[in-house]
């Protein structure tokens, strides 16, 4: 996409995205990945630019006339995720805090430790109301710091451990295996908006509302806004949320009518699920896209641009919550562990074909996985009544006959490694085949 983009885009544009996909922030790599596919779609689409300097200071991310066909238009691309409304980072910088002093109590003790915030909720004269039991400003007084350090020091097994201090409260749990820092805090809350105004979406539209105020642009503005992991995009409509909670769709609705005109046009872009024989949603295989176009009021627009737009992306692996997740766990590292492809085996009377991970072979050969880990990559692993498969086709006379590599294609990270046997005389007792006598039926 970079490549196919250079004879489009200035270099120092395509810099930039190049650096904020390898930012190790999620807040940035993941929206660098939308826009760097809007942008590439885009130009399959028709003619395109990326960062008009005839627009001056304000200068859109793209200048296209194919996403509604035949109607210039000036396009912002961003994306949100749920990291605000659910306090994550709050809650991540308490469990930082308590571990760290939990490893100076008891060493390597933090590792263990997992966080669960407690949540209120009731009727008050404004409302329902529901919230996190958490204080941004908490730092552990000198009486949790004695609790939680007499807790570390019991032997197990240790029952959960209850801290209150002011607005924060959690319930601390000890767990035999070591937890991520990325991962060992949890609130029941969902992240939900309660504002039409106070919320990701709104903060996100507002800001592409003032990029796209270009007073001598008299075409179409439009902003694409992507699910990077956020609610409120993965399901426009909920059918089930908190009283007062208000949906992707009421905010998105709201701003158009707010900005009086100076938005024509909001297109949320979220991976969606595959629906299976029986109409219920899977979680594997490749995704379909999702483009809901909303319209401010008064106008009305074609979408099949928009159709052709999503038919040039790469079908998405993963929704945006679970690419946001790998992302935090470094999972997309070019040193990384590799995604392998599966294996897989074909076989005749007289030959057998084996296709596996070439990719796992050469982080084998690397040293950055270990003969056991290649084996449960592959699954070619030992198991009980499950001999290793080579040594088999080996003791039944089957040699390599031939090797070679299968491309796994252009959007996998991986090829196969096909390895074909077939039957050798010099590596079985030799047989005889049975001869047939003149006159003699069997």
């Amino acid at each position: 996409m970079l490549d196919e983009l250079s004879e489009r885009a200035e270099p120092s544009k395509l810099v930039g995205i190049r650096s904020r996909l390898e930012n190790k922030r999620v807040d940035q790599a993941l929206p660098a990945e939308m826009e760097l596919g809007v942008l590439w779609a885009l130009s399959r689409l028709g003619e395109l630019e990326v960062e008009p300097e005839r627009f001056g200071t304000r200068q859109p991310d793209a200048y296209t006339e194919s996403l509604f066909p035949g109607m210039p238009c000036a396009v912002e691309v961003t994306a949100i995720s749920d990291a605000r409304l659910s306090q994550e980072d709050e809650m991540r910088r308490i469990a930082a805090q308590l571990c760290e002093f939990a490893n100076s109590a008891r060493k390597g003790s933090g590792r263990h430790l997992h966080f669960t915030f407690g949540v209120e909720s009731g009727y008050t004269a404004q409302g329902y109301v529901r919230k996190r039991k958490i204080d941004p400003d908490f730092t552990p007084t000198d009486e949790t710091k004695a609790t939680l350090r007499s807790w570390l020091l019991e032997t197990a097994p240790r029952s959960p451990l209850t801290i209150a201090q002011g607005n924060t409260h959690l319930v601390v749990q000890w767990h035999k295996e070591r937890q991520s820092p990325m991962y060992n805090f949890f609130s029941s809350m969902p992240a939900e908006a309660y504002d039409l105004e106070d919320n990701p979406l709104f903060d996100a539209l507002t800001e592409k509302k003032r990029q796209l105020s270009i007073p001598t642009f008299e075409g179409l503005r439009c902003v694409l806004v992507a699910d990077a992991g956020a609610r409120m995009l993965r399901d426009l409509n909920p059918t089930m949320r908190s009283p007062r909670a208000v949906s992707g769709s009421q905010v998105i609705t709201y701003f158009l009518q707010k900005a009086d005109g100076a938005i024509d046009a909001v297109i949320v872009l979220a991976p969606g699920r595959t629906p299976s024989a029986f109409g219920l949603r899977t979680m594997s295989g490749r995704r379909p896209w999702r483009a809901e176009l909303f319209i401010r009021p008064g106008l009305t627009l074609d979408r099949r641009g928009i159709d052709a737009l999503v038919g040039h992306l790469p079908r998405p692996r993963f929704e945006g919550y679970q690419a946001r997740s790998l992302q935090l766990q470094a999972a997309y590292k070019p040193d990384a562990r590799g995604w392998y492809l599966g294996t897989t085996m074909t076989s005749t009377r007289t030959a057998m074909t084996i296709k596996v991970s070439a990719r796992a072979l050469l982080d084998l050969l690397a040293g950055r996985i270990t003969v056991e880990q290649f084996q449960h990559f592959t699954g070619l692993e030992h198991k009980p009544n499950q001999p290793n498969i080579f040594a088999h086709r080996l003791s039944q006379g089957d040699t390599l006959a031939d090797i070679r590599i299968e491309s796994g294609g252009t959007d996998e990270d991986d090829d196969w490694l096909v390895v074909h046997f077939k039957h050798d005389p010099a590596a079985a007792p030799l047989t005889l085949r049975p001869l047939e006598r003149p006159g003699k039926t069997t």
